[in-house]
């Protein structure tokens, strides 16, 4: 059976929905930029603004130069995140197999459902109906047998089409689209296509696969494949993983390495508390950092014995943290999860330092003095 799958994506998602919660910005060129950092940039923008010759990524006094009529938004994650879900929500009622991949994109896996909803292309139409009825937003979806050309079918049928690729067409569907849409092709290797004469996928299609290979390596084989339509990614449900998880953003964005090191401990701290009520170890420790600009870098640290003290964790995070903090642009937030959590008691070693023991006991003293006292009852002096 062949499959079917469906890629959803809203058109400048932040843009989109500023625009359900304040209508008298439609029609009006906008812009989301963090407000009040230097060198902030665009992360996302309207079609109107666009239009005035702005784009992605352009720095925030840049863009107010270019259009001076554009109302620019601070980024409002918590409200992304609620559309966010809301999305799949919806989605969710016409496949389990469904695979979130950022604010305002998923992949739907309908193979089989037939006999519920009808041919895919009506179960495509019936998605984004109920987008738009349920919350105001335009979709734009691609139909076809793999991720990959689905989601490029989306992308050329912005802001509210719906794209059909029929299993076997994929070749001569993608052959006249620009080699950029494919994955994988970024500025550098866009760049090097662009030496080589070739700027539509059809050129690509032309080339040999040792030459690819010579120019890009094993990029070059997975290029050769996917300018013929062939990609065999599964969709993979999201699962849900017991973790614990803070963030915190700052009030200006910093690239003050002490401060980082002290909003990193608020947050072990408070994670950690967490752990404590819940009579709860973690396992594994995972830091992501979100620049000014939105890019992000993350990693995690795997802890020998399970810990539920902030100290501990702290150490850790700090040398995850000076790992992970590899730009020199201002940071935005920082975002920790802990996860492998385990319950019960941790075998102990019979000439182990103590001094974790008697940490992890003044730390359950001080959750006693604050669930009575208050958050505030005691601080770090530094």
């Amino acid at each position: 059976m062949e499959r079917e799958i469906i890629h959803i994506d809203i058109a400048a998602f932040a843009v989109a929905v500023e625009r359900v919660v304040q209508p008298a910005l439609r029609g009006r060129p906008v812009v989301v930029a963090p407000i009040g950092a230097s060198r902030s940039l665009v992360t996302a923008l309207s079609r109107e603004a666009w239009e005035a010759g702005i784009r992605k990524g352009m720095v925030l006094a840049k863009a107010v130069r270019r259009c001076r009529d554009v109302t620019v938004l601070p980024p409002n994650e918590p409200l992304y995140a609620r559309a966010s879900r809301a999305i799949l929500k919806i989605l969710q009622g016409f496949s389990p197999m469904l695979e979130p991949s950022g604010y305002g994109h998923a992949y739907l896996d309908i193979t089989g459902t037939g006999r519920l909803f009808g041919p895919p292309r009506d179960t495509a139409w019936q998605a984004q109906k109920e987008i738009h009825k349920q919350l105001h937003l335009d979709a734009s979806l691609g139909l076809a047998a793999n991720k990959m050309v689905s989601r490029i079918a989306s992308e050329i049928s912005k802001p509210l089409g719906l794209q059909d690729v029929r299993p076997g067409d994929e070749p001569s569907f993608l052959s006249p689209l620009p080699v950029r849409l494919l994955p994988g092709v970024g500025p550098q290797v866009q760049a090097s296509l662009d030496e080589l004469n070739i700027r539509i996928i059809r050129d690509l299609v032309q080339m040999k696969i040792e030459h690819l290979t010579f120019v890009f390596g094993r990029l070059g084989f997975v290029l050769f494949q996917r300018a013929r339509g062939i990609d065999n990614t599964p969709v993979y449900p999201e699962r849900a993983v017991p973790a614990i998880e803070q963030e915190k953003t700052l009030a200006e964005d910093s690239n003050d390495y002490a401060l980082l090191k002290n909003m990193l401990f608020e947050l072990c701290e408070k994670a950690c508390a967490q752990l404590r009520a819940e009579k709860q170890r973690a396992g594994r420790l995972e830091l992501r950092i979100r620049y000014s600009d939105f890019r992000e870098s993350g990693g995690k640290e795997t802890l020998a014995s399970p810990s539920q003290s902030a100290a501990a964790l702290y150490a850790r995070g700090e040398r995850l943290l000076d790992r992970i903090l590899t730009r020199r642009t201002r940071v935005r937030s920082l975002h920790l999860r802990l996860a492998d959590l385990t319950r019960g008691f941790v075998q102990l070693e019979l000439f182990a330092d103590p001094a974790p023991v008697k940490q992890a006991s003044l730390e359950s003293a001080l959750d006693v003095l604050r669930r009575r006292y208050g958050a505030d009852v005691l601080k770090r002096a530094s």
